[in-house]
């Protein structure tokens, strides 16, 4: 599966983790984006399933969830609203 697709499906769990985890979307942490790594890690998602070409996969699905501001970069910051 293209990269880009894998991205789509990591940003819709992402978005459901948030919700079943009764975390406002708009004050996500990156902490909680280890939290949602490592989860999905255990249960050995298939959304891993991307060519990361030796890039370590937590910083890809992190910069995935940053780029869309869907998460703040600081531990304790919350996540910037979208314009």
């Amino acid at each position: 599966m293209r990269q880009w697709r894998r991205k789509l499906q990591i940003r819709s769990e992402w978005e459901r983790w948030l919700r079943d985890s009764s975390l406002d979307p708009e004050e996500a942490t990156s902490r909680d984006t280890l939290k949602f790594f490592y989860e999905l890690q255990e249960k050995k998602s298939p959304l891993f399933k991307f060519q990361s070409r030796g890039r370590d996969k937590w910083k890809i699905v992190h910069q995935w969830l940053l780029g869309d501001e869907r998460a703040s970069d600081h531990p304790e910051a919350p996540a910037q609203k979208p314009d």
